[in-house]
C-alpha cells in the first residue's frame, strides 16, 4: 500500500491525475446510464445501446488510463508504440462491451456482477497491454502480489459496481454505480503503477521525441466529448421515447375511453388491446400481447375478418373461462408504428340479443305476470283443439276472474293490485302444475288449458286445487289484498268444438260463479247462455247510463211521528234504460257492485242529492246511501267535502247511511272514514239495524247519530210477537243510548199504530210516501207545507 501512494503522490504529476479521475468518473456514470437504458429498450436498439456503452465507456477508461500514464514520471524519455496502444484501446472497447452485454442479457441478479467482473478484467488487460506499449530499454520488474492485488480490485469492485449499478433505473443507484466503477479503475490502474519497478530501464528515445505531457488534454478533450455525446444521445433518445409514451398513452387513452373493445394485431398475432376488449374478455389487468387471434375467435371468424375488412361480422367472442359472448367485429387495416396492421373493434351484443329476446317474451307473455298473453293463449288454444281431434281426447278450458280486482285498486292501490296479480300467476302455475297452460288475458281476467282430462269431473278437481291455491296463499302473506277468484269451466268437445266458442261458454259458466256467490266454479250449461248475456248487456248499458243522463234521483220523506211534520228525504237512484224502461234497483244495484261502478254511481248520487238539497228553502235533511266498497275507499271522505264546498250544503243537513256489512269488513278503515265524516259535521245512520253482524259492538265502536229498523222486522210487528219483540228491543235500545230510532218499510196503519205506541221517533214507507221525484214535494221543500198532504198525514194525526 505504501509503495502504491508513494507512486501516486511522488511520481505523478497530480494535476492530470484530477484529470484522469474526471474522465473515469464521467465514464463510469455514462457507463452506468447506458446500462441502464440499454437493459430498458428492446430489439435492435438493445445491442445498438450496448454498442454505443462499449465504445464510449471503453474509449473513457482508455482514455483514463493513457492521462494517468502521461501524468507519470519515470524520470526519463519515454514513448508509446502505436499499434500496441490501439490494441490496448481495443481490448478496453471489447471487455465493457462483453461484460456490459452479458450483465444486460441476463435474467439473474448475479449476471450483472459477472459482466462487472469482466468488465474488470477488461480493465487490467488493457491497462497491462497499455503498459507494454512504453518505448524504453530495459524491462519492468513486477510485483506479483501487486499485480495480483491490482487484478483483484478492478475484477472485485467492478463486479460490485455494475451489481449496484443494475439494482433500479433510479438515480441514485446509477450514481453509487458509477462511484464504485471509478474506484475499481483508478484502484486497478494505480496499484498496477505501484507494482512496476522501473529503476533498471534506460531511454531509447529522444527527449524531443517523448510524448508529450498536453497530449493528455487532447485526449481528455476528446474522451469527454465521446461521452458527453453518448450521455447526450441517451438524453435525446429518453425525450423521443418519453414524447412516444406520451403519444401513445394519449392514442391508449382514446383507445379505452372507446365502448367498443379495440384489437391491433400483426397478421394473426396481437399487438395491443384497449381497456374495453379486456373488460369484455374478463381479463382486466392482462398483458395480451403476442398472443393469437384465434385464442379469442375462431379460426372461420378470422378468416372471414381477413377476408371481407370494413364489413360488420356477427360471431362469437371467447371469454375467460371458456364461456362465449355475442359480438360484432369489423376489421380495418391501419398504419400502427409505421407498420401496415389490422384494428378490430368488437362490439358485445349480450344486451341487444337479451332486449330483442326480452321483445321476443313480451310479444307473447304479460310483463308484470310471465305467463302466456292473450295472444299465444288463442294459438295454444288452437294447438290443443287441433291434438285432442287427431288423439281423441277431451280438454277443459278455464275462464278465471278476480272477485272486486277494482276494489282492491282503489282501496290499496294499483301497486298492491299488481302484486296481487303476481300472487295469482304465481299461485295459478304452481296449482295446475306443467301439463296445464295458464294465461293472463288481461286486467284481472285468466285462462287455463287443462288437457286430456278423459272425464269433465278432473276439470272440476283441478278448479279446487286452484282456488285452494289460493286459501294457501292468502294465509301465508301479510298483504292486506287476499285473492278471490270466480272459476267458469267449458269442456271440449261436450259444449264447444272451436276456440272462439269454448272462450264464450267458458265466460258464460264463469259469470254464473260470480253471480251465485264468487270464490266458486261452475261448468258451462247450455240454459246459462240466455241469462248471462242479459245480465253481460245490462252491466255494459249500465257503464254509460251516467254519461248518457238515464239514471235519476227519487226521494222518500221520513216523517215524525208524533207531528206528522217531514223531517227529511231519503235519495234513492232509479235507471230509466231508453229500450227497457225502468230498472228496478235491486236488479242493477248488484250489477254496479259486482262490476265495481258501484263508486261511480255511489258518486253520481252523492253529488246530485247533495245539489238538490242545496236548493231547498226549509232546511230538511237528505240521507244518501254508501255502499261497502265506497266505504273501504279512501276517497270517501274527500269526495264528501268537494260536494259539500261545491254545492254550499250544511253539513249537518247531510245523513250518511251505512249498513253494518259495510263496517266489518275492515272496521279500522270504516272507522277512521266515520270519524272523518263526524269531524265535518256530518251525520252517520246505521241502515238495516240488525240484519248485519255484531250490531251492539257496532254501536259502541262507531258514532252513530240514528238508528234504522230494517222493514223485515216492521213487516207483520202487529201480528207477530217476535217482530214486535225485536223491534221494542231496538226501540229501547235507542233509547237508552239516546240515539232517534227511524223505522223503514211502513206500509199500513197498523204498523204506524204500533210504532206509535212504542215510542218510535220517525218512519218512512210507502204508506206515509211513495219515492218520487222531489218536484212532488215542493210545497215541502220551499217551506209552504211542513207535513205530507192527505191521506198520509191525516192517518198519522188520527194515530195520534
Amino acid at each position: 500500500m505504501q509503495t502504491v501512494l508513494s507512486t501516486l503522490f511522488y511520481q505523478h504529476d497530480l494535476r492530470l491525475v484530477a484529470l484522469a479521475a474526471l474522465i473515469c468518473g464521467l465514464s463510469s456514470f455514462a457507463g452506468m446510464s447506458l446500462l441502464s437504458h440499454a437493459r430498458k429498450a428492446s430489439g435492435a436498439m438493445k445491442h445498438a445501446w450496448l454498442a454505443v456503452a462499449a465504445v464510449s465507456v471503453g474509449f473513457g477508461v482508455w482514455s483514463t488510463h493513457f492521462v494517468a500514464m502521461l501524468a507519470y514520471a519515470i524520470g526519463m524519455p519515454t514513448g508509446y508504440d502505436v499499434m500496441t496502444t490501439l490494441i490496448s484501446l481495443v481490448v478496453a472497447i471489447c471487455f465493457a462491451g462483453a461484460g456490459f452485454w452479458w450483465a444486460t442479457v441476463g435474467a439473474r441478479r448475479s449476471d450483472a456482477a459477472l459482466g462487472g467482473a469482466i468488465a474488470g478484467v477488461g480493465i487490467a488487460a488493457m491497462h497491462y497491454v497499455g503498459m507494454s506499449a512504453l518505448k524504453m530499454g530495459g524491462a519492468i520488474i513486477w510485483d506479483p502480489v501487486l499485480v495480483s492485488s491490482s487484478l483483484i480490485l478492478g475484477i472485485t469492485i467492478g463486479a460490485i459496481a455494475l451489481f449496484v449499478g443494475s439494482i433500479g433505473h433510479e438515480l441514485r443507484w446509477r450514481l453509487v454505480g458509477s462511484l464504485l466503477l471509478t474506484v475499481a479503475i483508478c484502484a486497478m490502474h494505480f496499484t498496477g503503477m505501484g507494482a512496476a519497478d522501473t529503476s533498471h530501464c534506460y531511454p531509447t528515445v529522444s527527449i524531443s521525441d517523448a510524448t508529450p505531457q498536453n497530449l493528455a488534454f487532447g485526449i481528455a478533450v476528446v474522451s469527454i466529448m465521446i461521452l458527453v455525446a453518448a450521455l447526450g444521445g441517451i438524453y435525446l433518445d429518453l425525450r423521443d421515447q418519453r414524447r412516444s409514451e406520451l403519444e401513445g398513452n394519449r392514442m391508449r387513452g382514446l383507445a379505452d375511453a372507446a365502448v367498443e373493445g379495440l384489437i391491433v394485431c400483426d397478421g394473426q398475432s396481437i399487438v395491443t388491446v384497449n381497456a374495453s376488449f379486456l373488460q369484455l374478455v374478463e381479463r382486466p389487468n392482462a398483458d395480451l400481447a403476442g398472443q393469437k387471434l384465434g385464442s379469442f375467435f375462431s379460426a372461420e371468424t378470422c378468416s372471414a375478418l381477413v377476408g371481407r375488412p370494413n364489413t360488420p361480422i356477427e360471431t362469437e367472442l371467447t371469454v375467460r373461462g371458456g364461456t362465449v359472448i355475442p359480438v360484432e367485429a369489423i376489421l380495418r387495416d391501419v398504419d400502427y408504428g409505421g407498420h401496415p396492421h389490422h384494428a378490430i373493434a368488437v362490439r358485445d351484443l349480450s344486451a341487444r340479443r337479451q332486449a330483442e329476446q326480452h321483445i321476443r317474451f313480451l310479444a307473447h307473455h304479460d310483463a308484470l305476470t310471465g305467463l302466456p298473453n292473450r295472444a299465444n293463449f288463442n294459438r295454444q288454444l288452437e294447438n290443443e283443439i287441433a291434438h285432442a281431434e287427431r288423439q281423441g281426447q277431451r280438454f277443459a278450458v278455464f275462464c278465471l276472474d278476480l272477485d272486486r280486482f277494482k276494489e282492491v285498486n282503489d282501496l290499496f292501490g294499483h301497486p298492491m293490485g299488481d302484486l296481487l296479480l303476481q300472487r295469482v300467476a304465481q299461485s295459478l302455475l304452481k296449482s295446475v302444475g306443467d301439463k296445464c297452460i295458464a294465461a293472463r288475458l288481461g286486467g284481472d281476467e285468466f285462462a287455463v288449458i287443462v288437457p286430456d282430462i278423459h272425464i269433465a269431473e278432473r276439470a272440476g278437481r283441478v278448479a279446487e286445487q286452484v282456488l285452494d291455491g289460493f286459501r294457501s296463499s292468502n294465509s301465508e302473506t301479510t298483504e292486506n289484498a287476499a285473492i278471490s277468484a270466480s272459476i267458469g269451466i267449458a269442456i271440449y268437445p261436450d259444449n264447444a268444438e272451436d276456440a272462439q266458442h269454448l272462450m264464450i261458454h267458458a265466460d258464460t259458466a264463469l259469470y254464473r260463479a260470480k253471480h251465485d256467490g264468487r270464490g266458486i266454479y261452475r261448468y258451462f250449461e247450455s240454459e246459462m247462455g240466455a241469462k248471462v248475456h242479459e245480465r253481460r248487456m245490462l252491466e255494459n248499458d249500465l257503464r254509460h247510463a251516467i254519461s248518457r243522463n238515464q239514471l235519476r234521483l227519487v226521494y222518500q220523506p221520513q216523517v215524525d211521528i208524533k207531528s206528522g211534520e217531514v223531517t227529511g228525504f231519503e235519495a234513492l237512484v232509479r235507471w230509466d234504460h231508453p229500450e227497457r224502461g225502468a230498472i228496478p234497483p235491486g236488479t242493477f244495484i248488484p250489477i254496479a257492485e259486482e262490476s265495481g261502478l258501484i263508486l261511480q254511481l255511489g258518486e253520481w248520487v252523492m253529488k246530485r242529492a247533495c245539489t238538490d238539497a242545496a236548493a231547498w228553502t226549509s232546511k230538511l235533511s237528505v240521507a244518501v246511501n254508501v255502499s261497502a266498497m265506497q266505504m273501504q275507499s279512501a276517497q270517501l271522505a274527500p269526495m264528501i267535502v268537494e260536494t259539500l264546498v261545491l254545492t254550499g250544503l250544511s253539513p249537518n243537513r247531510l245523513e250518511v247511511e251505512i249498513t253494518e256489512t259495510a263496517l266489518v269488513r275492515d272496521i279500522n278503515r270504516a272507522l277512521t272514514t266515520l270519524r272523518q265524516l263526524k269531524a265535518m259535521g256530518v251525520r252517520i245512520a246505521m241502515d238495516d239495524f240488525g240484519t248485519g253482524y255484531s250490531s251492539l259492538a257496532n254501536l259502541r265502536a262507531f258514532p252513530f247519530d240514528k238508528i234504522k229498523i230494517d222493514q223485515s222486522f216492521i213487516k207483520s210487528v202487529d201480528t207477530n210477537e217476535q217482530s214486535a219483540a225485536i223491534v221494542r228491543a231496538v226501540l229501547g235500545l235507542g233509547a237508552g243510548l239516546n240515539l232517534p230510532v227511524i223505522a223503514e218499510g211502513i206500509e199500513r196503519i197498523e204498523e204506524l199504530d204500533f210504532l206509535r205506541g212504542e215510542t218510535c221517533a220517525e218512519a218512512q214507507g210507502f204508506f206515509l210516501g211513495r219515492p218520487a221525484d222531489i218536484a212532488t214535494f215542493s210545497s215541502i221543500t220551499d217551506g209552504t207545507e211542513k207535513s205530507l198532504p192527505a191521506p198520509a198525514a191525516t192517518e198519522i194525526k188520527r194515530a195520534g
